[in-house]
């Protein structure tokens, strides 16, 4: 039975399987979780790691996938991406891999001239997808020259400046290591699993049953989804979509930012309360991944035919702020309890009120922010809302009337219980009083 809480359930109940007709942006989000619904079927236990695959596809993130070996994560790479138009790179690496291997090899003719620069036909400087098979054991000079195409999408080495094509890497290791390089390394991967081997008698035989349909190997598809349909629904989640905009109410981006909060201050009690050092991934979560979290909640939304983020959609952070456990049938992880602790109480946290108050909040400041350029914003169709929905709180009739002297009005006739909201409102009235005072 799968979990009804799972971000891959079909919208209608049965998997969408793709003919190769073509696809609108409600079909292609079921054409993308059929896709990895029959991956669940070559790989059984995978649902959660499926679920987190599908947020990194949708983000243009990337996934590190933590194990020893012999646990499938050839199989998983292989299985997901042949879906997918597009062309895959692949790599082992080693403490010897060189540079030629990842940006492509030395153009002879530009090597003697005098300048060094790189073919990069088909390396993953021109891939849509990278499968990158032990990648911890690549050295930190391979690490570092990986660091800008994971991230920025940009490759620069000298007078070579190209922009890369990479959609979404899987990267596979058998153990993490911490230098300088590796690190930042680390945060570029959004999303983080782990493999236990260990399973339990059900787990073990939908596995020898699997393997006699597939032998290992990848089965694809008779049609893959196209690459201009994933990168449609990409541009939905990150909001670079001319027509289609997914909207985050103020509110949920405020328990968006005090779940994570919650969470980490869970995570560091357990940790002290356990004792010994702690790895610098483990329960740190960068000021990068805490505003991307915003495009995996849009994900979830995308996957929900919803343009519009909402309570439910919190609960996707999961796959982002936790190493998620890759085998749904291994021995539980606490981490998830963790995170669960933390929804729970943030969402009790906050009554309809406070949220309400949040909204008036973040509200009076962002008009704040627009009202110091000083711009004739009435006239702008993309802040009437905004703008009509704060002159109604600061009861004036026009924007021209209002003052710095309004904004400090509106923040301190305010009466707020719940003190996480009184602590936002007394930030932005602090920084209302320094440009007064300027």
């Amino acid at each position: 039975m799968r979990d009804p809480s799972s971000l891959l359930i079909p919208a209608d109940g049965r998997p969408y399987h793709y003919r190769g007709e073509p696809l609108d942006v409600p079909r292609a989000v079921e054409a993308l979780k059929g896709a990895l619904l029959r991956v669940s079927e070559a790989l059984p236990g995978r649902s959660q790691l499926l679920q987190q695959t599908a947020l990194a596809l949708l983000t243009r993130r990337h996934q590190l996938l933590i194990s020893r070996a012999g646990t499938g994560k050839s199989l998983y790479g292989d299985s997901v991406f042949s879906h997918f138009e597009g062309d895959v790179f692949k790599a082992q690496f080693s403490q010897g891999t060189r540079l030629e291997t990842i940006l492509g090899g030395l153009d002879l003719k530009q090597f003697h001239e005098g300048r060094l620069w790189h073919n990069t036909a088909h390396s993953l400087v021109s891939a849509d997808f990278a499968y990158l098979d032990e990648f911890m054991n690549a050295n930190d000079v391979v690490l570092e020259a990986i660091l800008g195409i994971l991230n920025e999408r940009r490759f620069q080495q000298g007078e070579q400046q190209e922009d890369a094509r990479l959609h979404t890497a899987l990267a596979m290791t058998n153990h993490l290591k911490f230098s300088a390089i590796s690190e930042p390394i680390l945060d570029r991967f959004m999303f983080k699993a782990s493999i236990d081997p260990a399973g339990d008698a059900l787990n073990d035989i939908l596995i020898d049953l699997a393997y006699a349909r597939h032998h290992g190997r990848a089965l694809p598809p008779e049609h893959r989804i196209p690459l201009d349909a994933l990168r449609e629904l990409s541009s939905i989640a990150l909001g670079d979509h001319p027509d289609r905009h997914i909207d985050a109410p103020h509110d949920i981006l405020f328990l968006k930012n005090e779940l994570i909060e919650a969470y980490l201050a869970r995570h560091a009690a357990r940790a002290g309360a356990a004792g010994g050092a702690r790895p610098p991934t483990d329960g740190y979560v960068s000021p990068r991944t805490k505003a991307a979290c915003r495009d995996v909640l849009n994900a979830s939304a995308l996957l929900h035919h919803r343009d519009r983020v909402d309570k439910s959609d919190l609960a996707a952070l999961r796959f982002v702020l936790t190493i998620i456990p890759g085998n749904d049938r291994a021995l539980h992880d606490p981490g998830q309890d963790i995170f669960a602790e933390a929804l729970q109480s943030t969402l009790a946290g906050y009554t309809e009120s406070d949220l309400e108050t949040v909204r008036e909040l973040t509200a009076i400041a962002q008009s704040f922010h627009l009202f110091l350029h000083g711009i004739p914003l009435e006239a702008q169709p993309a802040h009437r809302g905004l703008i009509r929905f704060v002159l109604s709180l600061i009861g004036k009739s026009s924007w021209h009337d209002v003052t710095i002297d309004t904004f400090l009005h509106a923040l301190r006739g305010r009466d707020i219980s719940n003190p996480r909201v009184n602590a936002l409102r007394e930030e932005i009235l602090e920084e209302v009083e320094e440009h007064a005072d300027a």
